[in-house]
């Protein structure tokens, strides 16, 4: 009984970090919320125009004395995610759907729109791929790689927007399929289990 209570003190002084994906807001987690109720939540909002490391700057400032944090990051915020271990105290995580080997399709489009820094940021060897290759975790970290929905113009099998090589690139993760599209594990209740069952279990 002391143990468990001890655990449940633990538990209640983690902060939940919610990291957007691309092109998107805090409000796209709101499901995923309601389903999970935790006691101390950082909802990040962060802008797809601006570059990628002055976004992480902005994250790491947002969230500074304020861990341990649990994170959780949809897509392109599971890569700030990832980023975020090398400042701030994370405990664990969950990624979902996030492209950690890049995506090749964004290396030919930053040609197409060069003034969007998200194509740069995201491509195969953009330096965020490159440093997010870089860190190694010593803290559960669980990827949810979705396997619906896939589109001809990415290159390989995909969930709409991420391959799943780039999705089950870090091979140390625990990872978990879902036959879900990108957008569809937004509103899983599955997801939303498996958030669970990490968050208590760190």
């Amino acid at each position: 009984m002391i143990n468990y209570l001890k655990s449940l003190m633990h538990r209640n002084d983690i902060n939940v970090i919610w990291l957007h994906g691309a092109n998107q807001s805090s409000l796209s987690f709101k499901y995923l919320q309601t389903k999970t109720q935790f006691n101390k939540e950082i909802m990040i909002n962060y802008s797809s125009m601006n570059k990628f490391y002055d976004n992480l700057d902005m994250i790491t400032e947002q969230c500074q004395n304020r861990g341990p944090h649990f994170v959780v990051g949809h897509s392109m915020g599971g890569l700030y995610a990832l980023h975020l271990t090398k400042y701030l105290r994370i405990v664990g995580g969950v990624s979902i759907s996030t492209p950690f080997r890049g995506s090749s399709t964004a290396d030919w489009a930053k040609y197409v729109v060069p003034s969007y820094p998200l194509f740069k940021d995201i491509g195969r060897k953009s330096d965020p791929i490159k440093k997010a290759n870089e860190i190694s975790l010593d803290i559960p970290w669980t990827q949810i790689v979705s396997t619906k929905g896939s589109v001809p113009y990415h290159n390989g099998h995909n969930d709409g927007v991420v391959t799943l090589a780039s999705m089950s690139h870090r091979t140390y993760m625990t990872h978990i399929e879902l036959a879900h599209t990108h957008y569809e594990t937004m509103v899983s209740d599955r997801v939303a289990e498996i958030i669970l069952e990490k968050y208590k279990n760190v």
